[in-house]
């Protein structure tokens, strides 16, 4: 076979910010890769996507950006939360996290900051003043 798929990072960056939240600081928020219409009842709440990226080597290695949402009913705990994740993810970029759930178990190994965390007052759905939200972007590589 000469045709390579590259994992499925996004799915990778979920699972281990999941995985590391939990063994580095004892939280599980809810993760999400879109805003869920039930969203203020699921605080703690973290939104991840992949908003761009590009293949640093078509064959296994995937340089993905990724925005990250952390919200929470408290400027202190949405903060928090958005640090938590960012040490998360570094923390599995370093350490070379390998996912349990994808095939073929790829995994993370750069981590770089783009930008924030940084506290966003929120947009028309999200326009609560006791919702508070934390966002951010990463850079991270993924691979085969």
């Amino acid at each position: 076979m000469t045709a390579y798929l590259l994992p499925d990072s996004e799915a990778i960056v979920i699972e281990a910010v999941g995985v590391y939240l939990e063994k580095e600081f004892g939280v599980a928020p809810n993760i999400r890769i879109a805003m869920p219409n039930d969203w203020y009842d699921l605080f703690p709440l973290v939104m991840i996507r992949k908003s761009s990226g590009t293949a640093r080597d078509s064959n296994h290695l995937d340089a993905g950006v990724f925005t990250v949402h952390a919200f929470h009913r408290t400027r202190r705990e949405a903060s928090l939360l958005a640090r938590q994740v960012r040490a998360a993810l570094k923390a599995a970029c370093t350490e070379r996290f390998r996912s349990k759930t994808e095939p073929g178990n790829p995994g993370l190994s750069h981590f770089k900051e783009v930008t924030g965390p940084l506290y966003s007052s929120g947009d028309t759905q999200l326009n609560h003043p006791d919702v508070h939200r934390f966002v951010a972007s990463y850079i991270v590589y993924s691979h085969r």
